[in-house]
């Protein structure tokens, strides 16, 4: 087979690209580093000089997965005139509808970030997904009625309801309670989305009350 000519970056992207192509048609145990080459058009041994193994496209894949996560959240809390609580159920729909559009790469960035100890590229871009969050939860903190200094605590209440439920969908729970299409799934997003909004915003109301 005549291999293809690539540049050294493109060939990386490349290999990152098909790997992800597999990984989404086929599940992680089709991913072999001899049929991501061959569907690259590249010897074995072309790929191996961009990664060490499997798991190294896999980190890389986990790394991206963050980055566009980080993507999609900052995008739909950027969307104008939102308020406080709106910008928080915003991160939290787009959360989640990205997860269950993209179930296997979902699986793959937390099963990294779990696997043992994460290594530093991988944590750093998991920490900027999360980021989105603080950031929201800080920008927003007096509106909300806590001090800045609270906002991770309370971003990881966030990011537990919005993991969890995205988990329950990537693994076909939701399925046994008959949420399967697009519109069922965002509707149950949004409104789990807006539990967790009023209740971080619930001491300002119960403050207001006293």
């Amino acid at each position: 087979m005549q291999g293809k000519s690539y540049h050294h970056g493109d060939l990386r992207s490349a290999i990152l690209k098909e790997a992800l192509l597999i990984l989404e048609s086929h599940g992680e145990d089709a991913m072999t580093m001899r049929r991501i080459a061959e569907s690259t058009g590249v010897s074995a041994m072309a790929a191996y000089k961009h990664f060490a193994n499997r798991d190294a496209i896999l980190q890389a894949l986990a790394i991206e997965g963050f980055n566009k996560l980080a993507r999609v959240t900052k995008r739909a809390r950027k969307k104008s005139n939102l308020a406080a609580d709106e910008q928080l159920i915003a991160i939290g729909v787009a959360y989640i509808m990205h997860g269950i559009s993209h179930p296997k790469v979902y699986r793959v960035m937390f099963g990294q970030l779990t696997a043992g100890i994460p290594d530093a590229a991988t944590k750093s871009a998991a920490d900027e997904a999360y980021g989105v969050l603080c950031d929201c939860l800080r920008d927003n903190a007096e509106t909300f009625g806590f001090d800045k200094a609270e906002a991770e605590t309370h971003a990881f209440s966030v990011w537990s309801m919005a993991h969890g439920m995205t988990s329950l969908f990537v693994e076909g729970h939701a399925r046994t309670r008959n949420i399967q299409t697009k519109d069922q799934q965002r509707d149950v997003a949004t409104r789990g989305a807006e539990l967790v909004a009023r209740g971080i915003s619930f001491r300002r109301g119960s403050e207001a009350i006293q």
